[in-house]
């Protein structure tokens, strides 16, 4: 059975459970405990910054496009976030554009940046605005309601999270090449989320679905298989997949 221990960096204080729903918790106790016995140890920071820090011997982030830039940490994912400005954010977007135009293109309907900009231009597309104020573009009612479960119940912030994601991503299907566009990029998790309504259109005929559904195992395979970031799926407006991984996340010892 697994145990879920946090020990307080300060003195021999530590607290824990064997259930990982309960774990959530524990930590938080160990937060507030901090707080309220070390302080003057905080330095103004908040408990879970300091003890991230100290478990991985950590002493702040580096913005990972400019390198020199200090980045603020995201209190919701318990993580560092990964660009320092939002003109890190720019260029960073701006360099997976240009490594997709060296490899080429073999006419407009296979230019990713062609299909972002039809996708945007759906009726059911858009951009929510979340309380911070800051927006993020959706292509779907499903990705708007992901953006305001994100905005609403988890209390995120706009700038950790990029819609459509950057990252653009290649395959084969029957000799013919394509891409792949995952719906969503949370920076300070370096996570790309896909959102997808089960497959269950009765509207549409089912040679369509079944080339949706090879194409689909295909990218699947990709994405799990690829190591640079890490991939979520959430079906049908289920979000406990993701909240199980962030929890995971807050509780990983």
């Amino acid at each position: 059975m697994d145990k879920y221990i946090f020990k307080c960096p300060f003195c021999e204080e530590q607290y824990y459970t064997s259930d990982k729903k309960r774990a959530k918790t524990a930590k938080a106790n160990l937060y507030r405990h901090m707080e309220e016995e070390h302080e003057q140890m905080l330095g103004g920071l908040p408990p879970s910054q300091v003890y991230f820090n100290l478990k991985y011997h950590k002493n702040g982030s580096k913005c990972v496009i400019c390198k020199t830039g200090d980045c603020k940490w995201n209190e919701v994912t318990e993580r560092y976030e990964r660009f320092c400005s939002d003109k890190c954010k720019k260029k960073y977007r701006e360099e997976f554009l240009k490594r997709m135009k060296k490899a080429g293109k073999e006419n407009q309907m296979n230019d990713p940046e062609h299909q972002k900009k039809m996708l945007a231009g759906r009726s059911i597309s858009g951009k929510y605005k979340f309380e911070d104020g800051g927006e993020v573009a959706y292509v779907g009612s499903y990705e708007r309601e992901f953006l305001e479960f994100l905005d609403t119940v988890m209390n995120f912030n706009s700038s950790d999270i990029m819609g459509p994601a950057p990252q653009i991503f290649y395959y084969e299907y029957k000799g013919q090449k394509h891409f792949y566009i995952p719906d969503f990029y949370i920076t300070s998790l370096n996570l790309l989320i896909e959102i997808k309504d089960g497959e269950d259109n009765p509207n549409k005929h089912h040679k369509i679905q079944e080339v949706d559904k090879e194409k689909e195992k295909i990218k699947d395979s990709i994405m799990y298989n690829q190591k640079q970031y890490e991939y979520l799926k959430i079906m049908d407006k289920n979000y406990s997949t993701f909240i199980n991984y962030l929890l995971d996340k807050k509780v990983k010892e």
